[in-house]
């Protein structure tokens, strides 16, 4: 599998969105993503748990129900303005791959909405997912002294 490329228009850190000192998490990276990740900013680090929670969080999955439990657990780990990046297959093969459209329904269960799409490559697509955000207060709180 590749990363990269001429698909890609920017270094996958840029594309991602790793910034200097942000803490991520890679679960189940396939061959040839940490390497074309790495160097990784200055301060930014690999890691698998924060006290202050993750700033970004990367999935990979060829599976629903997989994804399903490991966005779920994800979520409870989560910086408050952080993200999760659930990467799928870009040609769904079977049921049980997921796709676009089921990542976007799982997340939205979760509380969660897509801001960003990419293809990491030609065998990997990626939405990016970050908490909703509330609906703005429709009438006014009188204050009263």
């Amino acid at each position: 599998m590749s990363f990269g490329g001429p698909l890609l228009i920017a270094p996958l850190t840029s594309l991602l969105g790793v910034r200097a000192g942000m803490n991520v998490s890679i679960i189940n990276a396939p061959p040839g993503f940490l390497e074309a990740l790495l160097p990784l900013p200055e301060g930014a680090a690999l890691v698998d748990t924060s006290k202050l929670g993750l700033d970004m969080q990367v999935v990979f999955s060829t599976r629903k129900v997989e994804l399903i439990d490991r966005l779920a657990s994800m979520t409870r780990s989560m910086a408050v303005m952080g993200s999760i990046w659930a990467c799928f297959p870009t040609v769904s093969d079977g049921a049980q791959v997921p796709t676009e459209d089921f990542v976007r329904l799982a997340s939205l269960e979760l509380g969660l909405t897509d801001v960003k799409k990419v293809m990491l490559g030609p065998d990997w697509t990626a939405l990016r997912l970050q908490w909703k955000p509330r609906a703005p207060r429709l009438d006014l709180p009188t204050a009263t002294a």
